[in-house]
């Protein structure tokens, strides 16, 4: 009975977005030549072989492939609405936005900052949240993950110098912390595939995305980047150990260990943190592995709760450098 509610509960909010859905008009000159050179970068991917991989690996090199496929074979410009992407990265009527909107609107900056910051684009074909039309829930959850930020911190991302987002999705915290005013330099890291999406989508909502080469120099600007290498080597060279803020929402805590050992020396330095993880994921632990991360980082202040909003025993993680 509990299962049939829930069924008939998301048919009708994608009743209500589909009163305030609207189809695309025809492609533009401009966009044309976003899609064609998006079509470019994918044809030179290969198909990923899934083989010897851990559950959690599998399962984003499959990812992988299943967005090359569209990317190739589908409409670009509805990317928003692809099985993968709705799959992976991209929240429409959830339950638990509703919320999450309660909360903004809540805020006293809500008018005259987040209001603004949340109203959608046309790029990818958003689906309109049902309750505020004029936004999606995608963009009302990445909001939330701010907002909440900067209540247990009282420092705010779009006044950081360096965000490093680990995971990012199609770039949709990325457009919003730019949205909000952010002016300093961003790197993404992905997978190739997931990176070119990101390119793709920010290039597309008028934000600068720069080579490797440009970006070292570049005193703003997003680097979409799947070398570690490129990574290791920006990271080291870009920041000065402060001003500095790592994000990663569900992204870290779906990776192999052996990545992650990678990644996480990376960021000791920084200053803040925001990480949303679920407690268990294919064979990690993921409670225990944060718990045994953060207490072997000196002069950070954690916060870790659970998010009562969202079912399965999903958490925030949010850190702050304090004085020695």
């Amino acid at each position: 009975m509990f299962r049939k509610f829930k069924k008939l509960k998301r048919v009708f909010y994608k009743f209500l977005s589909s009163l305030y859905d609207k189809p695309l008009a025809p492609p533009t000159d401009k966009e044309k030549q976003f899609v064609e050179k998006i079509k470019v970068a994918f044809r030179e991917f290969q198909s990923l072989e899934p083989v010897g991989c851990s559950p959690s690996e599998k399962e984003w090199l499959e990812n992988a492939n299943r967005l090359r496929e569209l990317v190739l074979g589908d409409d670009l410009r509805e990317f928003l609405r692809w099985d993968v992407v709705l799959k992976t990265m991209a929240v429409t009527n959830a339950g638990y936005v509703s919320p999450e909107l309660t909360y903004l609107k809540s805020r006293p900056d809500w008018n005259g900052r987040w209001a603004t910051a949340i109203k959608e684009s046309n790029i990818g074909h958003p689906i309109p949240y049902w309750q505020y039309p004029s936004s999606s829930g995608n963009l009302i959850h990445h909001a939330y993950h701010l907002a909440k930020f900067e209540e247990k911190t009282e420092m705010h991302a779009n006044n950081m110098s360096l965000i490093f987002e680990f995971g990012g999705g199609y770039g949709s915290m990325c457009r919003l912390i730019h949205h909000l005013g952010f002016e300093g330099k961003y790197v993404l890291f992905d997978l190739p595939a997931f990176s070119a999406l990101q390119t793709f989508f920010l290039e597309s909502t008028g934000i600068t995305v720069h080579s490797f080469e440009i970006f070292e120099s570049a005193q703003s600007g997003v680097l979409c980047t799947s070398d570690l290498e490129e990574l290791k080597e920006i990271l080291s060279k870009h920041f000065e150990q402060s001003n500095s803020m790592f994000i990663a929402t569900w992204s870290i805590s779906e990776t192999p260990i052996s990545l992650r050992n990678s990644i996480l020396p990376l960021i000791t330095p920084f200053e803040a943190f925001l990480i949303a993880y679920q407690a268990q994921f294919g064979e990690v632990d993921n409670i225990s592995f944060f718990k045994d991360w953060t207490s072997a980082q000196e002069n950070i202040e954690w916060q870790d709760w659970q998010i009562k909003h969202i079912q399965n025993n999903n958490r925030y993680l949010i850190g702050k450098r304090i004085a020695n």
